[in-house]
């Protein structure tokens, strides 16, 4: 669909383009407000060209597993405590082992990572620019920053992937000279 809103931008409207975008979501995915997805005043389109930026978006077979109860969708949260306490704006409150952060519309990473002015700016945007921004500091990357849509998005997993990729191989590496290293050093101690 974004492809399509994208085609249609060269002959028509942003606000044609949203109403028309949202009218298809809607025939294709239904009401999703009752699973706790509320869709933003502006259309989507309009959110990315005069919102900053932002981009609203969804994986299509994610939208199938919240209809099927197998991923729930929870308001935004207000803190952490005790590192798997989690309250929500709405006042309520759960354990969890783990939180996919998907902070909606706009980045809101300066409220829940400590020190975050190393990495990131006061609006929550890394301060690398592109096409380095992915990667921060402390094992900390930053994937979907570039405002490139999808697109960017993918550029950025490859690059996390393979960089923690190679952090690995470089540890195994460093493991093995070691372990080599010590095994010459026993050899030169027992055949001395």
């Amino acid at each position: 669909m974004v492809y399509v809103g994208m085609s249609l931008l060269n002959y028509i409207s942003i606000d044609k383009v949203d109403k028309l975008m949202l009218l298809m979501s809607k025939l294709m995915y239904g009401d999703l407000s009752k699973y706790g997805l509320v869709r933003p005043k502006e259309g989507p389109f309009a959110m990315k060209f005069t919102g900053g930026g932002r981009t609203p978006t969804i994986d299509v077979g994610c939208i199938k597993w919240i209809k099927k109860g197998k991923v729930k969708v929870y308001p935004a949260i207000a803190s952490i405590k005790k590192g798997n306490i989690v309250e929500f704006e709405n006042g309520k409150s759960g354990q969890f082992d783990v939180i996919i952060f998907a902070t909606g519309y706009r980045t809101n990473v300066q409220k829940w990572l400590k020190d975050y002015k190393e990495l990131f700016n006061e609006n929550g945007f890394p301060k690398k620019c592109y096409p380095n921004h992915w990667k921060g500091g402390n094992r900390i990357y930053c994937a979907g920053f570039s405002k490139n849509g999808l697109q960017g998005i993918a550029y950025d997993a490859q690059k996390i992937a393979d960089d923690i990729n190679f952090t690995i191989n470089a540890r195994k590496l460093h493991a093995a000279a070691n372990a080599n290293a010590q095994i010459k050093l026993l050899d030169d101690c027992v055949f001395q």
